[in-house]
């Protein structure tokens, strides 16, 4: 708690630095024939109103469509010129009266776009966790009163016979209406509406690009979720790294099969984001392909283990979170888990145990509003799976694009009536 703070407040002292600065030197620029001061105000007061649009742009989930904030800026930025227009009614286009109206827009437009930042910050969740919520939060809310600091400090000190009160009755006039048009256009602007605005999204099995823990972790980024990743391979981190820059994504490393693993990777999601709203296990796999009877005990445990055993760990660990969000999970089954094939026993029993260990969740958990199910894909075209194929062309393959748009509806609320069902992905390979 203490280093939420302490981000957020020292995010508001930069905040109120910045926006001293950018409306003192607006100010300025608007009584002063100074052409270099009056160049440095400009630049100051464009650069402000460049940190508010980034920030605005870039609120935790706020990865979508950029359609609408360029529509808010645009308005924004007329509702500033708006008042220019009627503070300076000089007629000509005298060099003067053009600084003087750029100066009141500038004056107007960055408070503007702060309270937006500011509103987004908090309506979108960031305010909690170390999701950097808290430091936009706290800069948007530092250039706020940084505007009003920055106007009462030139008309104190500056400029003798500067009246602060028309000037920041303007601001707030055009911060309210910045933050209310922003309120009005929320929907459309959090990440452009995608179906998992800020959410928390736990991913298992997630490693390199090109497989099925990638391309979902990739689905859900681009629907604003915001994602732990893990698997016991190091490639979780170098996939947490090419996904960043899609979104929030934290990596943990663990071996799923173990329990006090599992315990740290759940304290990780509690600290980081203080919630969990879906569960997707996708680790697991097929790597024991030959009959019972030459199958070791060893072999059994590690291929029911790494299928069962951590859909079971990691679900029963975040079912605590799950509850206070009535999330839910998604489990990874097969349909050789509906019908054992030869060679296949051991994949065949762990891939029963995730069935029936979704069935028995949903049961239990749906009195808490946990929604449990799982997808059944058929062969997924990966490369490591035509690898492990004579002649991938005579394959039906269904694509990692397919299986995570149904996984995705698992996890929405399109969803809601949906639970303790196993959907098969088959493609062109149903039968």
């Amino acid at each position: 708690m203490l280093g939420r703070f302490g981000a957020a407040a020292s995010a508001a002292l930069l905040g109120l630095a910045l926006g001293t600065a950018a409306q003192t030197s607006a100010a300025l620029l608007l009584y002063t024939t100074e052409g270099l001061l009056a160049a440095a105000g400009m630049l100051v007061s464009v650069v402000l109103a460049g940190v508010a649009a980034g920030l605005w742009a870039g609120w935790p989930g706020g990865r979508g469509r950029a359609g609408w904030r360029w529509v808010l800026a645009v308005l924004s930025f007329g509702l500033a010129a708006v008042f220019a227009a009627l503070w300076d009614a000089t007629p000509g286009l005298r060099a003067a009266a053009v600084g003087r109206g750029a100066a009141v827009l500038l004056l107007l437009a960055h408070p503007a776009y702060a309270a937006g930042s500011l509103l987004a910050a908090l309506t979108a969740g960031g305010a909690r966790g170390h999701d950097g919520g808290s430091a936009a939060a706290g800069v948007a809310l530092g250039m706020l009163l940084g505007a009003a600091a920055g106007v009462v400090l030139a008309a104190g000190t500056l400029i003798p016979h500067f009246d602060p009160g028309p000037v920041l009755l303007g601001c707030g006039l055009a911060a309210t209406g910045g933050a209310a048009l922003h309120a009005a256009l929320g929907p459309e602007t959090d990440g452009g509406g995608g179906v998992m605005q800020g959410k928390v999204v736990l991913i298992t099995g997630v490693g390199r690009r090109g497989q099925v823990g990638y391309a979902l972790a990739e689905a859900f980024l681009a629907e604003g979720a915001r994602l732990v990743v893990t698997s016991r391979s190091a490639e979780v981190e170098q996939a947490a790294r090419e996904l960043g820059n899609r979104g929030e994504v934290l990596a943990v490393s663990a071996d799923l099969t173990r329990p006090e693993e599992v315990d740290t990777l759940m304290s990780a999601v509690r600290e980081r984001y203080g919630r969990l709203d879906v569960v997707v296990n996708a680790a697991g796999g097929l790597r024991v392909i030959k009959p019972l009877a030459e199958t070791t005990p060893e072999e059994w445990d590690d291929e029911v283990d790494r299928n069962a055993r951590t859909a079971f760990l990691v679900s029963r660990a975040a079912l605590p979170l799950l509850r206070e969000s009535r999330g839910a999970i998604i489990n990874f089954a097969s349909p050789a888990g509906e019908r054992a094939a030869a060679r296949l026993g051991a994949y065949s029993a762990g891939k029963a145990g995730v069935i029936a260990l979704t069935r028995a969740l949903a049961l239990e958990e749906k009195r808490y509003g946990v929604r449990v199910n799982a997808v059944a894909p058929g062969m997924i075209d990966t490369e490591d799976n035509r690898r492990s194929v004579e002649d991938p062309t005579k394959v039906k393959w269904v694509t990692r694009e397919e299986v995570a748009r149904v996984v995705l509806f698992l996890a929405s609320e399109a969803s809601s009536g949906i639970s303790g069902e196993t959907i098969r992905v088959m493609g062109e390979g149903l039968g």
